[in-house]
């Protein structure tokens, strides 16, 4: 963190695009308003023509290079969310100005969308001029800020040689699971893996009354959550009673145990290392 006012600033050319984005917006509305059922079109299109690039190749310039570095100080999650609302509203904008046809209808259409992206815009810029740029100014070290610099330089030269494409996101998705609570295990001890992924692996562990699951220990991080049952966990020469909604975490190589004084239902949910 850095202590003393540093002479290095690694926002200020993004400050400018924003400056060159706001006279872009401004040419789009007004192309926007003297848009009409019958002309117009070529305007509208003619500034998204330039905006679409710029847009791209700024928001890659902070998300590929930006805010990774000043992530581990403010954690970036809202800007990165404006970003994808703000091409949202420019992918409607472009559908419909690639429609061809022109009518009242969708003059107006345009023109709530285009004001609408016109006002979120300009709110985004001002969030990361009066907060988000300066926030990173004082967070960074000399040394990242030039690497920042660095790295959006050639985020721009590639943007010479090639458009810089729209961010895109991973696909959100969901899975739902149905532990079985019901049935009696056939073993003193049933574990089952319920899911394994790159960052966590969910079991569903058994353990019959009066048994128990011998000390042992793992090298991840763990969650324990007893969803069934009444048990003893025992670590550290500690022990804690297990009833429904216990949750404990656990650090990676934590010896313990866990005894049933009925039929215990478990899920463990393990962090990957």
């Amino acid at each position: 963190m850095q202590e003393t006012q540093s002479k290095i600033e690694a926002c200020t050319s993004l400050t400018q695009e924003h400056r060159q984005m706001e006279k872009l917006l401004e040419k789009l509305k007004q192309a926007l308003a003297e848009l009409n059922a019958s002309h117009g079109l070529d305007a509208v299109k003619a500034v998204m023509d330039k905006i679409e690039p710029e847009m791209n190749t700024h928001f890659a310039c902070e998300e590929q290079v930006l805010f990774p570095a000043v992530t581990p100080y403010h954690p970036m999650v809202l800007m990165e969310v404006e970003h994808e609302e703000l091409i949202a509203l420019r992918g409607e904008l472009l559908t419909l100005l690639a429609s061809g046809e022109q009518s009242s209808e969708k003059t107006f259409q345009l023109q709530e969308i285009g004001n609408r992206f016109i006002s979120d815009m300009l709110d985004h810029i001002g969030r990361e001029d009066a907060g988000i740029f300066p926030t990173c100014e004082r967070a960074l070290s000399d040394d990242e800020k030039e690497a920042v610099i660095a790295g959006m330089q050639e985020v721009r030269q590639q943007a010479l040689q090639k458009p810089t494409p729209s961010i895109t996101r991973p696909e959100r998705t969901f899975q739902s699971y149905q532990l079985d609570l019901s049935s009696e295990p056939q073993r003193d001890i049933l574990s089952t893996r319920i899911f394994d992924d790159t960052s966590i692996e969910a079991k569903q562990i058994t353990v019959q009354a009066g048994k128990a699951l011998a000390a042992h220990w793992t090298p991840k991080k763990a969650l324990l959550i007893c969803l069934r049952g009444e048990g003893i966990f025992t670590a550290n020469e500690e022990e804690q009673s297990l009833v429904p909604g216990t949750i404990i975490r656990m650090s990676p190589q934590l010896r313990h145990s866990v005894s049933a004084k009925t039929q215990c239902d478990i899920l463990l949910l393990l962090e990957s290392v």
